[in-house]
């Protein structure tokens, strides 16, 4: 019996787990969401260049901004949208356009 408990856990620990592994990305992005990805972004852009051994490749901002979006399980073209309108330059310098 004691057996028959730890699988129904075991079960029900692994289909949660699942279920919140595969939760849709949020597309509403406030302002408190767009906060921690610039923070992450600035952050680990400078861990990047202070860790930097020569024969290590440093990640481009694109990379780091798509990896901050998988952390906060956020859709990243709406992220991108959000940094387009609220700040320009930066959406300009993450995309490597030139303002319009």
């Amino acid at each position: 019996m004691n057996y028959l408990s730890f699988f129904r856990v075991f079960a029900t620990f692994f289909l949660l787990l699942l279920l919140f592994d595969c939760a849709s990305r949020k597309k509403e992005i406030g302002d408190k969401d767009l906060k921690l990805v610039l923070e992450y972004l600035t952050e680990a852009r400078l861990a990047e260049r202070l860790n930097y051994a020569s024969e290590q490749t440093i990640r481009k901002d694109p990379e780091i901004l798509e990896a901050a979006c998988e952390r906060y399980q956020l859709d990243k073209d709406s992220v991108m949208e959000q940094i387009r309108i609220k700040y320009p330059k930066t959406y300009f310098a993450l995309v490597g356009k030139n303002e319009e």
